[in-house]
């Protein structure tokens, strides 16, 4: 039986050592915040990783996107899009968006078999 508690335990913390890599650096609000107009595009990727998102507009200019994701338990209660415009190599503006998910009262119905008109 302990030799079956230790290979759990083995198995547990290599999955989550995986879930790490795999999930790559994470941009939070501070780190968005620290990043300067003008700082360079190599820098970012180097430190944040790849975005989740590329999106190459006409004029040339691309916007990167990060999302950080904040969970309570397996629940995601808050989610932060962090957007980043990229021209001649240097972030030339930069602008979030958060989305929270709907309210307890917006996703279930007070009365589930009543039946709208």
């Amino acid at each position: 039986m302990e030799r079956s508690l230790f290979q759990k335990i083995g198995l547990g913390s290599a999955l989550l050592l995986l879930a790490a890599c795999a999930s790559g650096a994470v941009m939070t609000r501070s780190d968005f915040d620290n990043i300067e107009l003008g700082t360079p595009v190599t820098e970012v990727t180097k430190k944040y990783g790849d975005p989740i998102k590329v999106r190459t507009y006409k004029d040339g200019t691309q916007s990167y996107e990060y999302v950080e994701r904040l969970p309570i338990g397996e629940q995601t209660v808050e989610e932060n899009n962090y957007f980043l415009i990229i021209q001649n190599g240097q972030v030339v503006a930069k602008r979030y968006k958060q989305e929270l998910p709907p309210a307890y009262d917006e996703i279930y119905d007070a009365d589930p078999n009543d039946v709208p008109n």
